[in-house]
């Protein structure tokens, strides 16, 4: 059986395609999620700041 050289290179060329848009996909995800993580993190500062404020004042 021989095979066709076209096909094989079209076959690596939608394989390399497929690979590069899951790539660009996690990279999007990844982004997303480390954006939520910053959102987190300055709500969680903010809070703990205004907790501290409150608590020095009741002292």
């Amino acid at each position: 059986m021989s095979e066709n050289p076209s096909h094989v290179q079209g076959y690596r060329e939608t394989k390399a395609a497929r690979v590069a848009e899951r790539n660009d996909q996690a990279n999007t995800v990844w982004a997303e999620v480390e954006a939520e993580r910053r959102d987190v993190e300055e709500r969680t500062a903010k809070l703990r700041a205004m907790r501290l404020a409150r608590a020095s004042k009741a002292s």
